[in-house]
């Protein structure tokens, strides 16, 4: 069924929702962009060190200002037994993951390799094959590596987390509307005018702007957390890389100088002494494509009963990413054990949020340039994994005022300048007097050419 049947009432709800402040659509505010939306969830494992602190370092840790909160529901998952079909489950939402749908880049996933992430699978002996079936989808082998991640896609299915993510998008008192997708997508109240609600065009720009810009970057991130020392640390990491290098038969140079690197960290103690918060977590996008939102407006929109018996509700899994941080015992003194934990609970959660948005494409976010004379400069460092040389394409938001559509061309090229990068690590501020530095830098200072550019344009980390 075609969307131009049923834009009349989906926005006559968006009228009903009530005013929205005008948003500036070429010179947004640093608070005026549409950020990715994060769920966060814990796996619960029952012999974790440190479990309890852990988990209430976890839960009481708000989302990162860079993303929308979309926390919803329970968001511990218990350690539980696995069957052949959750692991069956699995496999489809990572086949899910894998692809990229025709006309819809906005869905499509790319990824890079990675010793931690898409070899995870060769470390234990799983392998990627295609089939022959007509559906010609990627038939994966589980292996006991990756049982926490069918533990986690298991729970989101249980739990009917996909719907709870729409739920938050679209449902506010038990009836539909569109307040959330007005205040996070910038909506100028003069486009919500009843006037669109009878131009086609206009009306569904809209709604596909907003499905595109918005519910598709809706992601769960599902955690493991390991309390461990420096010597275990240095063990898994070390394994971990030459398993990496003997799944390519040692022929791929990253890998083999990866496990190299590894054992040469190892050697010379390069890391600090003490005990570490590793993280290994799991990547997870809401989906969503025309079909699901022809079936949602169409069929769906105003009648509860029927959305909630809806099918349409779905996660696909992207893929993983594994970080670390350090327990600094030996330089907040003053400070109990379990603070020392919530510390590098924090700082770990956001290392392995940097690192699966440096991976893969599709989670990549955007942020504000601040300024831009006498040099260029936005809120970001290295809590968001900024180092020295990254280059960032800088990006102009328009909006075509005949589709309501938004399009972002890209204006420059900007890479992060030695020696200028922000240290906005949780409590890195406090570090840094303890051990005699100051913090002079507030913003992450970005080189290149700056003609034509003005604050309010968009970063983005690009190859």
């Amino acid at each position: 069924m075609s969307m131009k049947r049923f834009l009349i009432p989906v926005f006559t709800a968006l009228l009903a929702a009530g005013p929205l402040v005008a948003a500036a659509q070429q010179q947004p505010s640093e608070a005026s962009y549409r950020r990715s939306s994060l769920c966060l969830m814990l796996i619960d494992e029952p012999n974790m060190p440190k479990r309890d602190t852990i988990k209430t370092a976890f839960l009481a840790t708000p989302v990162p200002d860079k993303y929308n909160d979309h926390n919803v529901g329970q968001r511990v998952i218990p350690y539980y037994s696995i069957t052949e079909n959750d692991r069956v489950a699995y496999r489809q939402a990572v086949a899910l993951g894998q692809e990229t749908p025709a006309g819809n880049s906005g869905t499509g996933v790319k990824k890079k390799g990675s010793a931690f992430g898409s070899l995870a699978k060769g470390l234990a002996g799983a392998a990627l094959s295609s089939t022959a079936e007509t559906s010609q989808s990627t038939v994966i082998d589980v292996s006991d590596k990756e049982v926490p991640a069918v533990i986690a896609n298991k729970f989101l299915l249980e739990q009917a987390v996909a719907k709870q993510l729409f739920d938050k998008w679209f449902i506010e008192d038990g009836r539909f509307n569109m307040n959330l997708i007005k205040e996070r997508g910038l909506y100028d109240a003069t486009v919500m005018d009843v006037q669109t609600a009878k131009n086609s065009v206009r009306g569904m720009g809209l709604l596909e702007d907003a499905g595109e810009e918005l519910i598709s970057n809706t992601f769960v991130v599902v955690s493991r957390y390991r309390y461990m020392s420096k010597d275990e640390l240095v063990d898994e990491m070390t394994a971990a890389a030459q398993l990496a290098s003997q799944a390519v038969g040692g022929s791929v140079g990253e890998y083999a100088s990866l496990a190299a690197s590894v054992g040469s960290v190892g050697s010379k103690m390069a890391l600090g002494a003490g005990y570490y918060v590793r993280t290994i977590s799991y990547l997870f996008q809401l989906q969503w494509n025309d079909e699901i939102a022809n079936t949602l407006y169409a069929e769906l929109w105003n009648n509860i009963d029927k959305y909630n018996a809806s099918d349409i509700f779905t996660i696909k899994y992207i893929g993983e990413e594994t970080a670390f941080a350090n327990v600094k015992a030996g330089i907040f003194t003053n400070k109990p054990e379990e603070e020392l934990i919530r510390i590098a609970t924090i700082n770990a959660t956001d290392a392995v949020l940097a690192k699966l948005e440096t991976k893969y494409d599709v989670f990549k976010t955007k942020t504000p340039l601040l300024s831009v004379s006498p040099y260029a400069t936005a809120a970001i460092g290295m809590k968001e994994g900024v180092a020295p040389g990254d280059k960032y394409e800088v990006l102009e938001r328009n909006v075509d005022p005949q589709t309501n559509r938004t399009t972002y061309k890209r204006v420059a090229v900007l890479k992060a300048a030695s020696g200028q990068i922000w240290d906005n690590r949780y409590m890195a501020a406090e570090e840094l007097t303890a051990t005699g530095g100051d913090q002079s830098l507030t913003t992450t200072r970005f080189e290149g050419s700056l003609n034509g550019l003005y604050p309010g344009m968009l970063l983005r980390q690009t190859k």
